[in-house]
């Protein structure tokens, strides 16, 4: 495994999970993977191998260590009690201290040459939305389930190429406001809506559908390639 520790501009530091592809693969830019609210769980570092399969630097910020205070930040129990503490924690990082987190990886990636986009799940779909938003030289912009996509989008909205997986059957996101959002302001977002629930691609989960994240790993790949190369 490996990691690298980057630092905001205010100067807090966070690791990151760092997948390559392997040596002598052409690159063909960096993914950013923005977590659930679990934290960089093995199913995230399986996010990050997966892209790097395909010729990506993946690279996953712990977007807890702000509220936990130190760099690595915590991975939570995939359960009720885990997701409890991850709404506190949540609840305590402040929306400058992610957006800078976002800024950081996404300078990293140009200091090594290579395009950057987006991809999350859950509180990281937010967090895609959201820091391509408002960080000069997002390339791409990915965001699965994001649970405050209606207000995002009806605040500020990318410029880059835009792909957001929403859930029929989410238990969690209010899918009709967040459609209506994006429709009316960010009319240029591609939308897919499946026939399933929130974390349909965590393969660890309950609710995960293998058919329908195969099918949202191929459009978010297809966006990833005519975006970053």
């Amino acid at each position: 495994m490996e990691s690298v520790t980057l630092h905001t501009a205010g100067g807090k530091a966070f690791e990151n999970y760092l997948a390559r592809p392997e040596e002598g693969t052409p690159l063909h830019g960096c993914v950013v993977v923005l977590h659930e609210a679990f934290g960089v769980t093995d199913h995230i570092k399986r996010v990050c191998d997966d892209f790097a399969g395909q010729g990506y630097v993946a690279l996953a910020p712990a977007m807890h260590a702000f509220s936990v205070g130190k760099p690595e930040g915590v991975v939570l129990p995939v359960n009720k009690a885990g997701l409890d503490e991850a709404r506190q924690l949540i609840g305590q990082t402040a929306r400058e201290d992610i957006v800078a987190l976002v800024a950081a990886c996404v300078a990293w990636a140009a200091e090594q040459g290579l395009k950057a986009g987006l991809c999350g799940f859950c509180w990281g779909g937010s967090v895609a939305y959201l820091g391509a938003s408002h960080v000069p030289g997002v390339a791409a912009c990915i965001s699965y389930y994001g649970g405050q996509m209606a207000q995002l989008a009806a605040e500020a909205q990318p410029t880059c190429p835009t792909l957001v997986h929403l859930a029929a059957h989410d238990r969690y996101i209010p899918l009709d406001e967040a459609r209506e959002s994006l429709a009316a302001n960010h009319p240029a977002a591609q939308v897919q809506i499946f026939d399933a629930d929130h974390g349909f691609n965590r393969d660890d989960g309950v609710s995960y559908d293998p058919g329908v994240a195969l099918v949202a790993r191929r459009m978010t790949l297809d966006v990833l390639e005519k975006a970053l190369r």
